[in-house]
């Protein structure tokens, strides 16, 4: 208990000192919000410090804080996660009456937002005396829960994520406290509790999504936020998790907040004594004793997760650009989304695909039909991703594996360029082989030949599947044992080549920017922010790196902007000693992560040609592999 209340004082002083500048003998309230000129409102790194540092403050006593041990205490259970772990594929809603007026959910709303870096500015944004009216009417006649279940279902997920409440306030189910709901809408139904009884009768586990910001309350972050926001969420929070039967998870959005600040450490310790065996996700706030494990599993956002990650994590997207409702947005296709699927729970994850209802309650035809192709691919092949784990083989430029049992499932996703042949290499396996079989049709043979494991398909066949999947049978399985690696190279760089472009829209968006970020080198986890963007008026954008010398290139690395996956048909050429150009690839789709294999051939540079694209190209990477 000494030890507790020693580190309290230490980083209550500290906050106080670093944060807030606010004296110790008045750290039980927040001192009044400081109105930022417009000056300050201008989108930099120092604006953005100064903003979020209005909204971190002290806990309002020590009690808030809790120790290591404490917080150990809170974590789940491998037999809490089990059922999550076997799921792979959920589904995320972010729903409500902004739609009416916004694609942008809380976020198209003008005004301040506590807990985030920037205020609300703009006039692509809406103004809060008609964002927050939007309410009254909000009439969704057709929202049928029991349909949208077994929409899901046949979507292939076996949980969803509904956002009860998002930062803007509004929420979706009878508050207890407030009316600013669902049931004084024209609707007057209570959506959590018919999605709650929907889900319990087809076997959908449910998450409650629950943003602990507020940005229509008044109290919330500000002076009385510990004597009047806190017991408001609370009581919230009390009545999701009461008043309908047996919820799964909680989808916690404290922002740039502490947890703290919310009380999480006693809310989360009541919450599981109300709901055994809850899990939740990470996001209660930072400031915990041991930050790397907040929550049950982490939550890359918009990014797939990382390929060796050391906890179980959840990658959450958008099926379009919006997290809301968009009419006529950049849908992604089946593929893509089945490739990032693949790529994230042979990877040690789950994937959380959002949708966006519309306004009268249904989901989109287009994501909907989207989703089903999802779903009838699941069908077939479904069981070498549900109920596995990741594979013993780390995934590469060639795919990922999975594994269940003594059943190891590897996924071929690379593509491959005219002149490759389909064989693929990978390291040993120190598990004798009892048989190998291919799921997918076109697998040949498979040999041990000096210490690596080789495969082969029938390339015709290879070409028409979308993941190519051997099963190979161990002797023993393979589950504890050190995972192999299976991706030693290292991508090209700028003093390599030289690089143009057909054109560019800007200066922010010149080809050059996708090479100068490190973390666009190869992609594992992290949402590839620059990108190439060609002129509007560029029919046919092309980008060219030419060699310095010539290259023996193993593999091609094509990414989109993770929001927009829109190109439809483009083509890759090779440039030779001879100065002409080959054309060595053709596809439909580049998405996220796609690879291509090359046959090795020396040769003197690449181009990417983009023959039709739905909305504006946006690439992210186009590197090269020796």
């Amino acid at each position: 208990m000494k030890i507790k209340y020693f580190f309290s004082i230490i980083l209550i002083s500290f906050l106080t000192v670093s944060s807030c500048n606010i004296d110790k003998a008045q750290k039980k309230e927040q001192r009044p919000i400081k109105k930022l000129s417009k000056e300050e409102l201008v989108n930099t790194p120092e604006a953005r410090k100064k903003y979020l540092a209005q909204w971190i403050f002290p806990p309002k006593d020590s009690s808030m804080l809790c120790t290591l041990e404490e917080q150990k205490k809170l974590a789940a259970s491998e037999k809490d996660m089990k059922w999550y772990k076997d799921a792979k594929f959920g589904i995320f809603i972010h729903w409500g009456p902004a739609l009416r007026v916004t694609d942008r959910l809380s976020w198209g709303r003008i005004g301040d937002r506590p807990g985030a870096r920037l205020p609300g500015v703009g006039n692509d944004r809406v103004k809060p005396e008609i964002y927050d009216q939007q309410y009254k009417y909000f009439n969704p006649i057709n929202f049928d829960a029991d349909k949208w279940m077994r929409q899901v279902k046949a979507f292939g997920a076996n949980y969803i994520v509904f956002t009860t409440k998002h930062h803007d306030g509004f929420c979706m189910f009878e508050a207890p406290n407030t009316d600013y709901d669902i049931m004084n809408t024209p609707f007057k139904r209570d959506i959590a509790k018919e999605l709650a009884t929907a889900a319990h009768k087809h076997g959908v586990k449910l998450f409650w999504y629950y943003s602990q910001p507020d940005w229509t309350h008044p109290d919330c972050l500000r002076e009385k936020h510990y004597d009047n926001y806190v017991p408001y969420m609370k009581e919230q929070i009390k009545h999701l998790f009461t008043k309908y039967d047996k919820i799964d998870g909680i989808f916690w959005d404290g922002l740039a907040t502490k947890y703290w600040q919310w009380d999480a450490y006693h809310l989360i310790k009541q919450m599981k004594q109300w709901q055994p065996g809850l899990i939740s996700n990470p996001r209660s706030g930072s400031g915990w004793p041991d930050d790397k494990h907040r929550g049950a599993f982490d939550t890359p956002e918009q990014s797939l997760g990382p390929v060796n990650h050391s906890r179980y994590w959840e990658s959450c997207l958008t099926m379009t650009d919006r997290w809301l409702y968009k009419k006529d947005g950049p849908i992604k296709s089946p593929e893509g989304i089945l490739a990032m699927l693949i790529q994230v729970v042979g990877n040690g994850g789950n994937l959380l695909l959002n949708l966006g209802p519309n306004e009268k309650g249904e989901f989109v035809k287009e994501e909907e039909k989207v989703a089903n192709k999802v779903g009838d691919w699941l069908k077939q092949y479904g069981h070498t991703l549900y109920g596995t784990r990741r594979g013993i083989y780390i995934g590469g430029d060639w795919g990922a594996s999975t594994q269940k049992r003594n059943k190891l499932f590897l996924h071929f996703l690379e593509k491959l360029s005219t002149n490759s042949k389909a064989i693929f290499e990978l390291p040993r396996l120190h598990n004798d082989i009892v048989s190998v079989k291919g799921i997918t049709k076109g697998f040949k043979s498979y040999k041990i030949q000096d210490d690596k494991l080789i495969i082969e398909f029938d390339k015709n066949q290879y070409l028409q599947n979308l993941d190519n999947i051997v099963e190979i049978t161990l002797k023993k399985s393979p589950e504890g044992l050190d995972r192999i690696p299976t991706w030693h190279a290292v991508p090209l760089t700028t003093k390599d080549f030289t690089i143009s472009a057909s054109s560019y829209l800007s200066d922010k968006y010149i080809p050059k920017v996708i090479y100068n970020n490190k973390k666009n080198a190869f992609n594992e986890g992290i949402k590839l922010k620059k990108r190439w963007t060609p002129k509007e008026d560029d029919k046919t954008p092309s980008l060219t790196i030419e060699f310095k010398s010539q290259k023996k290139i193993k593999t091609i690395l094509l990414s989109e902007q993770m929001l927009t996956h829109s190109v439809d048909d483009f083509d890759i050429y090779a440039k030779y000693n001879n100065g002409k150009w080959h054309k060595i690839y053709s596809g439909n789709i580049i998405g996220e992560s796609l690879r291509i294999k090359l046959n090795g051939d020396e040769i003197y540079g690449l181009k990417l040609k983009i023959n039709n694209t739905k909305y504006q190209t946006q690439i992210t990477a186009f590197n090269a592999y020796e």
